[in-house]
C-alpha cells in the first residue's frame, strides 16, 4: 500500500491552495484556515474583477448579526502538494482568505503545537 501523501504548511496556520473557476486558475494563494467556518473558501471581495460577474449571490451572517448579499462562483480547489481536486463554492466577501471546513474535511490536517500545520490526502 501506498504512504499517503504529507504536505507540511509552510506558516501556520495557513494552507497555500489554487482555486479555478471556470477558464480562471488563480495563482497560489495563503489562506487561514477557519475550523469554524463550514463553507469552502472565501477570498476578498476585491476579487470580483478577475473573476467576472457572479454566477449567483447567497445571504451570509456576519460576526455582527447583519445580513449582507455575497457573490458566489462555483470552481475547484487544489491544496499545493496534494493531488486532489474538490468542488468548491467559493464566495467573495470580506478581506482576507478562509478555507473553512467544505475543504479540510476532505483531508487529514493535524495541528502540530502550535508551530505548523500538516495534511494528507
Amino acid at each position: 500500500m501506498a504512504q499517503p501523501t504529507t504536505v507540511v504548511t509552510p506558516a501556520y496556520p495557513y494552507v497555500e491552495v489554487e482555486f479555478a473557476v471556470g477558464a480562471f486558475p488563480s495563482p497560489t494563494v495563503f489562506t487561514y484556515v477557519d475550523t469554524g467556518f463550514d463553507g469552502y473558501l472565501i477570498i476578498p471581495a476585491t476579487q470580483t474583477s478577475l473573476l467576472g460577474p457572479p454566477q449567483f449571490f447567497a445571504p451570509w451572517e456576519l460576526g455582527n448579526g447583519s445580513v449582507v448579499q455575497a457573490q458566489e462562483y462555483r470552481g475547484d480547489i487544489l491544496i499545493s502538494g496534494l493531488s486532489i481536486s474538490i468542488p468548491a463554492r467559493i464566495t467573495l466577501i470580506g478581506e482576507e482568505y478562509l478555507l473553512g471546513r467544505g475543504v479540510v474535511d476532505h483531508v487529514r490536517m493535524t495541528f502540530d503545537h502550535g508551530q505548523r500545520l500538516l495534511l494528507e490526502a
